[in-house]
């Protein structure tokens, strides 16, 4: 485990120094033109040494063009790859801009080749030019070398920016979707208490209550990553008795959990976001009432089913749903299951261990609910 984090610290390291000597500033450039200068003379003189050329050892001139040569080389690319990252960035064009890049680059070594002949004296051997070409080339390697590490290390710092936007969006909508109950709930039970204290006092006094608990348990839970499910049920009782208040005998749920699976937790408002799904978008008579099914798996799943009589004024958006689904991604692999029939829609909803939820989502969460 250590090794490969040492590996993983090194690769870090590599990545960060590509990036810095592919920065803009007279510093880097500096830097990189020293880098540059250096590898591409020593690898000239080493090949040279190799073929036995010694005049390269003598000939100052020689030299200075084979290290302006290179540096031209490597800051031709360098810009290029800068012209290239504003006009034609590598995130969602990498294949054409790989195609141009490659073209460029190769315009671009034609036009040192054809400085080098220009400026390099002409008593210089053919064995003296192929070793001066396999060093321009090295260079140009080393040059495309960085260059991609450069890319790589933006790749992964957009990679980890998306994914932080992505988990700050995710953690936004936790709490959109935790601090709102649809307002319709609100005006439709002040309109049920109003209609109870004039005809039936007493049941007025137990709805406002009910009504109280509701909103306690919302207020609650806007700063909690998961509840228990016992505590969630509890809560939807008091929820569904303010609907079957409105609505009467039109309205049957029936909730059929295994005790064992009650410790066991989820987002909180999942379940009331898909008993309001099912209230707001079916048609509920007496001759066909909606009837809701909460129900627990042996697999630590709870279920929501209900029957389907769709309104023809009815508009889903589906945002409820995508919105428990992306809550979920937060807290674990399992997936939320959705199953859609000709008469009957079913959610599955993973319930989890409390020690399983992700630390740092469980820090957040504490660290909020601290404030």
């Amino acid at each position: 485990m250590r090794k490969k984090k040492q590996k993983e610290n090194c690769a870090d390291d590599l990545f960060k120094y590509a990036d810095r000597i592919m920065d803009v500033g007279f510093v880097a450039t500096l830097r990189r033109i020293l880098y540059v200068s250096v590898v591409g003379v020593l690898s000239t003189l080493i090949l040279g040494e190799i073929f036995g050329l010694r005049e390269l050892y003598y000939n100052k001139k020689t030299i200075i063009i084979a290290a302006v040569t290179v540096i031209l080389l490597s800051e031709g690319n360098v810009i290029i790859n800068r012209i290239l990252n504003k006009k034609m960035p590598w995130f969602g064009k990498f294949g054409k801009r790989i195609r141009i890049q490659l073209l460029l680059s190769f315009l671009w070594l034609v036009i040192i080749f054809a400085f080098f002949a220009l400026m390099a004296p002409r008593s210089l051997s053919k064995d003296t030019i192929i070793s001066f070409t396999f060093g321009i080339l090295f260079v140009l390697f080393i040059n495309n070398i960085m260059i991609m590490r450069n890319f790589a290390y933006n790749w992964r710092l957009s990679v980890s920016e998306n994914e932080q936007l992505k988990q700050a969006k995710l953690q936004a909508d936790y709490k959109v979707l935790q601090s709102q109950l649809n307002p319709h709930f609100l005006f439709n039970s002040f309109s049920v208490l109003i209609s109870e204290i004039q005809y039936n006092p007493n049941a007025a006094i137990e709805f406002v209550q009910k009504m109280a608990e509701v909103y306690r348990y919302v207020l609650q839970q806007r700063e909690t990553t998961t509840t228990s499910l016992k505590h969630e049920l509890s809560f939807i009782s008091d929820y569904m008795f303010l609907h079957k208040t409105r609505m009467g005998e039109t309205l049957e749920m029936v909730i059929d959990i295994a005790s064992e699976q009650l410790k066991l937790e989820l987002p909180p408002l999942t379940l009331q976001v898909l008993v309001e799904n099912a209230i707001k978008h079916n048609r509920a008579t007496d001759k066909n009432p909606l009837q809701i099914n909460i129900s627990s798996s042996d697999n630590a799943y709870v279920t929501v089913t209900n029957n389907l009589n769709p309104k023809s004024t009815s508009y889903s958006t589906g945002i409820g749903l995508e919105n428990i689904i992306m809550r979920y991604k937060l807290l674990t692999d399992k997936k939320v299951i959705i199953s859609d029939s000709d008469n009957k829609f079913t959610v599955s909803l993973p319930l989890i261990e409390h020690q399983d939820i992700p630390l740092d989502i469980n820090r957040n969460s504490n660290s909020h609910g601290n404030n």
